[in-house]
């Protein structure tokens, strides 16, 4: 099969992002937490169970419900945000390739950009505040579930660029109120929210005693919802984009 056409759609995603200024913040930001690692740890050597309980706490206090879903908006809303405004998304869609390739092609790139930005630090974070200590793959863990948590938000991101111009308002609405707010009061929203299912994936990777870390909704549960909301998401997003047929976007 040749990706050529995939290629050149993930490269323009790519120069998308790079070339906005909040990516640099964004890097920036997404290590925090080493920081704060570096401090915790200069000051206080800590029990094994007190860093086992810090090192979670910057996972699930800051990593993943604040820096991720940050991340993933200013990437997820700027691999199309630009060709949108300046009307060249036309280029684009004037080309005869299916829309469903153009959206995977950006989500995936959206993808691996989040994941370039945030991964590190999660890591990095893990092995300072654990070290050697990390027998019950928390680190590889969340690792892996921030991993699949970032193509989900992404995905998310794209969608909402694609329907409004307003992306980055909506998708700060749905972290704040939806998964910060309303998680918090309703139990029934946790069943459609990317963070729970980060934390779900998280839980069912690693094997930390249930006293330090239980995630709210199973990963059973979390793997079941999360394809079918990523499905639900992509088929609107193809459809969103059938919106800028040459004319209708200029």
């Amino acid at each position: 099969m040749n990706l050529s056409i995939e290629r050149t759609l993930a490269a323009v995603a790519f120069r998308q992002f790079t070339g906005n200024r909040k990516a640099l913040w964004v890097v920036l930001l997404a290590w925090l937490p080493v920081g704060m690692a570096l401090l915790a740890r200069a000051f206080s050597a800590g029990t094994p169970d007190e860093r086992m309980k810090d090192t979670l706490e910057f996972y699930q206090s800051l990593i993943i419900p604040v820096l991720l879903p940050l991340a993933a908006l200013v990437i997820g809303t700027s691999v199309f945000g630009g060709e949108i405004e300046d009307g060249t998304v036309t280029y684009v869609l004037g080309k005869p390739i299916a829309r469903w390739r153009i959206v995977l092609t950006r989500v995936l790139a959206a993808g691996v950009a989040t994941a370039a930005v945030i991964l590190p630090p999660t890591i990095a974070t893990g092995l300072v505040m654990l070290g050697r200590l990390d027998h019950t793959n928390v680190v590889w863990g969340f690792t892996c579930a921030i991993a699949a948590g970032g193509v989900l938000y992404c995905a998310l991101f794209v969608a909402l660029s694609l329907r409004t111009r307003r992306a980055l308002v909506a998708g700060l609405l749905y972290v704040i109120m939806w998964e910060g707010t309303l998680g918090g009061l309703f139990a029934g929203t946790r069943a459609l929210s990317i963070r729970q299912y980060t934390l779900a994936m998280a839980d069912a990777i690693a094997t930390v005693r249930g006293s330090f870390f239980t995630a709210p909704l199973p990963g059973q549960t979390a793997l079941i919802m999360g394809a079918i909301v990523v499905i639900a998401i992509a088929v609107y997003s193809v459809r969103s984009l059938q919106r800028f047929e040459i004319g209708e976007a200029a």
